[in-house]
């Protein structure tokens, strides 16, 4: 089974914990995609933004001059959306590494103990509580 395959199939708890922590990592890295992105675009906006005043200080037509300005504008849109990205992306990756340590916390002892036993587990009904 592959750790890319959803959640909805981690049918143990060593594949849950496997599949959590490699949706976190997922997440870690393509927020630092998305944040050298952004600074590319940023980068790129600034350089659009130069040149329109360039163009404007050498009485170049406002029509063309807009359209860098414009440009540059968007560009900056972009950026922001990139941030809110990365931000949102951080609290998924905060809130997947809190339902691992909420799954080891909870399970963890119970796995412990059945990969230390010297006898293999009884059926579920054995351990029943009532």
């Amino acid at each position: 089974m592959s750790v890319t395959e959803t959640l909805k199939d981690a049918a143990t708890y060593a594949v849950l914990r496997t599949k959590l922590a490699w949706l976190t990592h997922q997440v870690h890295a393509h927020a630092e995609i998305v944040t050298k992105l952004a600074a590319d675009i940023d980068d790129t906006a600034e350089q659009m933004q130069d040149a329109s005043e360039t163009m404007k200080a050498l009485a170049v037509d406002a029509a063309t001059t807009a359209e860098f300005a414009d440009a540059a504008l968007t560009m900056t849109g972009a950026k922001e959306a990139a941030g809110a990205y990365t931000s949102a992306a951080d609290s998924a990756a905060a809130a997947a590494d809190d339902a691992k340590t909420t799954v080891e916390a909870d399970h963890g002892g119970i796995a412990d103990a059945v990969d230390t036993s010297p006898v293999d587990m009884a059926e579920a009904a054995f351990y029943t509580q009532q």
